[in-house]
């Protein structure tokens, strides 16, 4: 009896010295993780992807444009005001132009008018290297 006691009593203080330590250690380290940045971004590691690649030209049809703003880590960069270059002949609604925490910005574009169509896009008033081609027809 008293050895099971004993082991008893062993293994709720090795238990209870795990818990200690695994949750000081996941509140040191979980808590200072990367924190995601609204001051700097890279033009370089920033991208845009769309979705379809062409719609029709019926002005309903819409083609969403994903704008990504990241730094220099690949980190999704909060705040950041993302425009697309308006064209006459689109019609560009802004979702979400403000970027989120992961740095994602959101636009629907629509035309009435068949054609293919290179949209800038602009991040703080600095141009993304890359240009969006949009298909309508």
């Amino acid at each position: 009896m008293k050895g099971t006691l004993s082991f008893l009593i062993l293994f709720i203080a090795v238990l209870l010295g795990f818990v200690l330590f695994f949750g000081l250690y996941e509140a040191r380290f979980f808590s200072s993780r990367a924190s995601i940045k609204s001051v700097d971004f890279s033009l370089d590691n920033s991208y845009v992807f769309f979705t379809p690649l062409r719609a029709r030209a019926d002005g309903q049809e819409k083609i969403r444009v994903t704008v990504f703003v990241l730094n220099d880590q690949g980190l999704g960069v909060q705040g950041k005001n993302v425009i697309l270059m308006p064209s006459e002949a689109l019609k560009i609604e802004n979702i979400q132009s403000l970027t989120d925490s992961f740095g994602k910005s959101y636009f629907d574009v629509s035309s009435d008018r068949p054609g293919e169509y290179f949209i800038e896009i602009t991040i703080d008033r600095q141009s993304l290297k890359q240009k969006t081609h949009l298909t309508f027809n």
